[in-house]
């Protein structure tokens, strides 16, 4: 029995929907898969910060502040703390890095968000960690944080700080009092 052609038409468009069809389906198989994946990740990363902040401690801001004014004073407590505070710096660009595979963060809000590693080790106790460091971590990464570091001041945190205890007026040049 010979079908009609229209049937056989019909029949053709059926199976190429179908065959459309399946193709879409694995597309989102894999869209899934490759969102699981960087959502997998990307809470890795959270649970390590989120165990960085509770190995600070609670007044990781006193070790902070004894490193920018006064790192010869450093107790052992504060050198964990310091660890762990600067250590949570490097694992919030490394979940940028790796959310930047997936298409999830663009080139320039990396960098912007990377810049902040110079405010993050910007004393002298953050520096001597990262040359300590730097060379246990891939070449890749080295090289993002060290053009980052590249010429900026390792005193930034202190002048930053000071700048505060200026009264605004004497800040501000050409402004009328």
């Amino acid at each position: 029995m010979k079908l009609p052609t229209v049937e056989k038409w019909i029949t053709i468009l059926a199976n190429i929907g179908v065959f459309a069809g399946l193709i879409l389906v694995a597309v989102e198989i894999r869209q899934n898969t490759e969102i699981t994946k960087a959502q997998i990740l990307n809470d890795y990363h959270l649970a390590d910060m989120q165990l960085e902040l509770k190995m600070m401690g609670d007044t990781p801001h006193l070790s902070w502040t004894r490193a920018v004014y006064s790192p010869d004073e450093l107790l052992k407590e504060d050198l964990a703390a310091l660890d762990r505070y600067f250590n949570y710096g490097l694992i919030q660009i490394s979940r940028l890095k790796d959310m930047q595979i997936y298409g999830l963060v663009d080139e320039e809000t990396l960098n912007k968000m990377t810049q902040y590693l110079d405010w993050h080790l910007g004393n002298q106790v953050g520096r001597r960690w990262w040359a300590h460091l730097r060379e246990e971590e891939d070449k890749e990464f080295v090289e993002i944080v060290d053009k980052i570091l590249e010429g900026s001041d390792p005193e930034r945190n202190q002048k930053f700080l000071d700048s505060m205890l200026q009264p605004v007026n004497s800040q501000i040049e050409g402004v009328d009092h």
